[in-house]
């Protein structure tokens, strides 16, 4: 059977050994810690980008809606100019009304 002996030395060198691996496990422990707080405070943020997205998905959303509504007007207007123009070729405002769309539009396309 083997025995193990130790002597003063060993035994103060060993518990200098356990004190360190405990001040380590301590740094670790508070490490973990600091960690875990940093994960939730990202998951807090991620939740608040997430809602914000959300929000302007929707503000978006609408904007595109009010611009197709928009658009639609303007469209169905300058036609609506345009026939008045081709059936009235003596009447010079739906000409000059023609002429200024025509240069909106060139102007919306150069820019």
């Amino acid at each position: 059977m083997v025995t193990i002996k130790h002597t003063p030395q060993s035994i103060a060198e060993l518990e200098r050994e356990r004190e360190q691996f405990k001040l380590e496990r301590d740094s670790l422990i508070e490490d973990v810690e600091k960690l875990r707080k940093s994960i939730e405070n990202y998951k807090l943020a991620i939740k608040e980008l997430k809602f914000g997205n959300d929000a302007l998905r929707l503000q978006s959303d609408e904007y595109f809606n009010l611009w197709q509504d928009v658009d639609c007007k303007y469209k169905n207007l300058t036609e609506h100019i345009k026939l008045k123009a081709e059936n009235n070729p003596s009447v010079s405002r739906y000409i000059n009304l023609v002429l200024y769309i025509d240069d909106l539009e060139a102007d919306t396309h150069e820019g």
